[in-house]
């Protein structure tokens, strides 16, 4: 038998948080030069000295040295949350974005919401950014606004990389996810941040309640009253190994949607889109 059957019943969460257990002790220390090795990471950008880091899981969520990831301050700019892969970028038609080629994905199901909060994004536009091994994994702010709120939608841990988004219908709505809403003068966008097999969590810099993958497993949402302001490049999250950010942008949000193409790969604070300065739309209704 395939690796492919056995992912539908393999015991994924189990697993996931028997690695993270063992990626959080120092145990695991030995495998960061191996990580390093087979992912080709370069220490160099780590804040601090190999030898100073703890555990595999204090490496994987490494803060940089400050310059690694100048953040571009075009005016009217939004820039990359995270360091990835563009896999897939396009418009959303109606209730449906095309987030892996050829398979429509629901706007009210990725975000487990109701009309209210799905309907603004409609005519928008989507991207989704993939997280490799090699990455650098904390989430960061692509458009200054208001965080206004979040929500935590419980899930399996299906792998996303490219051979889980091709074997596994619609594996970004099964998956756990940790949804950001900020608002702006020109509507709200969302940052969906997508956990998978052998993350071992999602946190919130500015929600340290938040921690995805622990017990007891719920659906969790909060609208924030005042609202947190946030600029672009500011934390927003972490992950704990690889997985996949997707941004949705209500369609007065964005004017100049595609200045990088389809299969780029991205650093963090790197221009992605630009904004529309002129236009106020209705905000989401979270």
């Amino acid at each position: 038998m395939g690796f492919g059957p056995l992912v539908w019943w393999f015991p994924r969460r189990s697993v996931t948080r028997a690695a993270g257990c063992w990626a959080r002790s120092r145990l695991s220390r030995p495998a960061i030069a191996l990580y390093i090795k087979r992912y080709g990471v370069d220490p160099a950008e780590a804040e601090k000295p190999i030898a100073e880091y703890q555990s595999l899981a204090e490496f994987f969520g490494r803060r940089l040295k400050v310059g690694s990831r100048p953040i571009d301050h075009t005016e009217g700019g939004i820039v990359s949350p995270c360091d990835g892969l563009l896999s897939a970028q396009g418009a959303i038609d109606g209730n449906t974005c095309m987030l892996v080629k050829g398979v429509p994905y629901s706007v009210p199901m990725l975000l487990a919401a109701n009309a209210s909060i799905a309907t603004p994004f409609h005519g928008g536009w989507f991207m989704t950014l993939y997280l490799s091994p090699r990455d650098y994994h904390r989430v960061h702010v692509p458009m200054a606004g208001e965080i206004v709120g979040w929500t935590h939608v419980p899930g399996t841990l299906y792998p996303v990389n490219p051979w889980g988004v091709k074997a596994i219908p619609t594996v970004f709505v099964r998956n756990e996810r940790v949804i950001t809403y900020i608002r702006t003068d020109a509507g709200t966008y969302a940052v969906v941040m997508v956990g998978a097999f052998v993350v071992g969590g999602i946190s919130l810099a500015h929600i340290p309640q938040l921690i995805s993958n622990r017990r007891p497993i719920r659906m969790w949402s909060q609208k924030l009253n005042p609202p947190i302001s946030v600029s672009p490049g500011d934390e927003l999250g972490q992950f704990n190994f690889g997985s996949t950010v997707i941004l949705l942008f209500p369609p007065q949000v964005i004017q100049d949607h595609r200045p990088l193409a389809t299969g780029s790969i991205l650093k963090m604070g790197q221009l992605l889109a630009r904004q529309k300065g002129d236009s106020h739309g209705n905000p989401v209704a979270f």
